[in-house]
């Protein structure tokens, strides 16, 4: 076995996997996307067969890094139409990790973190060509926005007031807690999104996934979706903060998200197509997407606030992320945002 990155206890955890499954061989990966649970990859016989996620070091509560209830979302939507991991297991036992983790079968595919992944899917026209590709991610997000909640056992997850106005709150308050930096772009934007909120009452209702972008999602070599993935900013609400968020992503300047993503030159649909598909699929009325928009934007700025944060006090683990750079783009992101909202 190879040495473990920082997060990954190879004594505990190798016990774990020897007295479940027999296995005392293997090596781990971190894998190279995710910014905030620390998400590993291992290895059997040189082929992967698991993966385990778990908080960022330094971890010390909060349901952004829960990792218990993003496998308990992800286990429960297992029996629905929605594509996730098999969850083989939720471990809460300090003895095997100080912090909970979750265990999953690794999913076959691959996700789309830069062109090379988007060229594998052929431009088409035709079948599995790349426009039916992202017509499929839409088509996937509205099956996240069917999904009965109460049916699937995910009816706890109802909070009192409407899922932006929560958001509004809890984004600033992390901000305004642990940066080390004042901006007060931050504060402006927030205080602009909830002086022109819509009314929850006129917006579609559900389960929303919170972080739905292309490289949340493993493709088959078809470009199908083979599981959705990233599931710790998941709540019910507004379902179409998910729309404008999917829709802000294939915006934001790549440097600022530390993920590329497909553009209309390279096969993609424009903006106004997904947003006709996701109406004609979902059965839901799209309104103020320029909003919604706004939101995501404003949103990303405070996350990577956060990421900025984290890394500079030591609690990113091995990620490749540039101390130096790490920070840059979050006025600029808030500023996207009033520019979306001033405009919508």
């Amino acid at each position: 076995m190879t040495t473990a990155p920082a997060g990954f206890d190879t004594g505990t955890i190798g016990r774990w996997i020897e007295d479940r499954f027999g296995v005392t061989d293997f090596d781990v990966e971190v894998m190279s996307i995710g910014r905030s649970n620390l998400t590993f990859t291992i290895t059997v016989g040189g082929l992967p067969r698991w993966v385990l996620r778990r908080p960022p070091l330094g971890h010390s509560g909060g349901s952004a890094h829960n990792v218990a209830r993003e496998g308990r979302i992800m286990a429960a939507l297992a029996e629905d139409r929605v594509p996730v991991p098999t969850i083989i297991d939720i471990v809460d036992d300090p003895e095997v990790l100080d912090v909970p983790f979750v265990f999953m079968d690794h999913c076959p595919g691959f996700a789309m973190n830069e062109p090379a992944d988007w060229a594998r899917i052929p431009r088409g026209p035709g079948p599995g060509d790349r426009r039916s590709c992202a017509f499929g991610m839409v088509d996937t997000l509205a099956a996240i926005h069917a999904v009965d909640i109460d049916e699937v056992g995910l009816g706890d997850l109802r909070r009192p007031g409407g899922l932006i106005e929560r958001q509004l709150r809890r984004w600033l308050g992390q901000v305004e807690d642990v940066a080390l930096r004042e901006i007060p772009i931050i504060r402006e934007v927030h205080d602009a999104l909830l002086e022109t909120m819509p009314d929850p009452a006129g917006s579609p209702v559900g389960l929303a996934h919170g972080d739905f972008k292309p490289n949340n999602m493993i493709f088959a070599p078809t470009g199908t979706v083979n599981a959705v993935v990233d599931w710790e900013l998941t709540a019910v609400g507004e379902v179409l903060t998910d729309l404008g968020y999917f829709i802000a992503m294939l915006t934001v300047p790549e440097e600022y998200t530390s993920i590329w993503v497909p553009t209309p030159d390279l096969g993609f649909p424009e903006p106004e197509e997904l947003i006709d598909r996701y109406q004609e699929v979902s059965g839901h009325e799209v309104h103020d997407v320029g909003y919604y928009e706004a939101f995501a934007m404003w949103k990303l700025a405070c996350i990577r606030e956060g990421v900025y944060t984290r890394l500079m006090t030591g609690k990113m683990g091995d990620l490749d992320l540039d101390p130096a750079t790490a920070g840059d783009g979050v006025e600029d992101l808030a500023r996207q945002a009033m520019t979306l909202l001033e405009t919508a």
